[in-house]
């Protein structure tokens, strides 16, 4: 891993994911952009390089004071984080400014800071970071508070272990290489389960094999829901990191039924990196 996208709108969400981003970025000897988006004005028009235009009948000295509002609070906000090696400034349109330049730039990762469904402000309210996660082919780490002592002894990797497929792991393999962290597999058990016990940990074991895991251990946990699953054993077991694959543009593992992974993003507190399946 070489990049790490670290947007902000300079409150303390971003320094949650700055912290974090810190920690990653020391270990996997990556270099952290900051990211800067000012929403842009409706039916603004930009050039190929995503720059807002001046177009005729329309006076952008507004955003134009604005932006260079930002990158002023970006030089301040930037003067204690000597790991950052760059950062973006812009206008446009949040979640599709952040997918592009997270393209554009060739980010490895992307760390956002959420309040999921616990704040109404534009840029807490959660959808970004679940349109973040749902859209992007890039991996997104969300969280929601300071997890600067995160140790990453322990990575849950939530699924139902059906489909025996070879998933792009990368991150998580470097994760773990960097920092000796035990991969976790975990399978909820909920009323619906027809699968006996045996049964789930052979499938488990191939899924460890096909996608060249070692280092993990193996989990069943019974409970109502999957969602209430995921949240009971994380906190039962003081999980430092949670990892869900999720099948774009749905909002949802195709491994599981339902919204789930947008449902883990705003409301619990435990870092959640989610990762595109094939």
């Amino acid at each position: 891993m070489k990049k790490i996208l670290v947007p902000t709108d300079f409150s303390e969400l971003g320094d949650f994911a700055y912290g974090v981003a810190h920690i990653l970025a020391a270990g996997l000897k990556a270099e952290i952009i900051a990211l800067s988006i000012i929403s842009g004005p409706q039916g603004a028009i930009y050039d190929e390089s995503g720059n807002l235009t001046n177009d005729e009948g329309n006076d952008y000295s507004e955003w134009t004071r604005r932006l260079a509002m930002n990158r002023e609070k970006m030089r301040s906000w930037i003067e204690d984080k000597g790991d950052i090696t760059d950062t973006i400034v812009t206008i446009g349109n949040v979640d599709q400014s952040i997918l592009q330049i997270s393209e554009s730039q060739g980010v490895d990762l992307i760390i956002m800071g959420t309040k999921g469904l616990y704040n109404k402000t534009i840029w807490t309210k959660g959808s970004h970071t679940e349109f973040v996660s749902n859209h992007s082919s890039i991996p997104v780490l969300s969280l929601k508070c300071d997890r600067r002592q995160l140790d990453l002894e322990e990575i849950l990797l939530v699924s139902d272990f059906l489909e025996m497929e070879k998933l792009d792991l990368s991150i998580l393999k470097s994760v773990q290489k960097a920092y000796g962290s035990k991969f976790v597999l975990l399978k909820i058990n909920t009323e619906s389960q027809h699968r006996t016990d045996d049964q789930i940990k052979s499938d488990m074991e191939k899924f460890a094999q096909i996608n060249e895991l070692d280092n993990y251990t193996m989990k069943l946990y019974k409970s109502e829901s999957v969602e209430s699953g995921i949240a009971k054993f994380s906190q039962e077991q003081d999980i430092d990191l949670i990892a869900l694959g999720t099948h774009q543009g749905h909002g949802f593992s195709k491994l599981f039924n339902g919204s789930i992974s947008d449902d883990l993003i705003n409301h619990l507190y435990h870092p959640i990196l989610t990762f595109p399946l094939n």
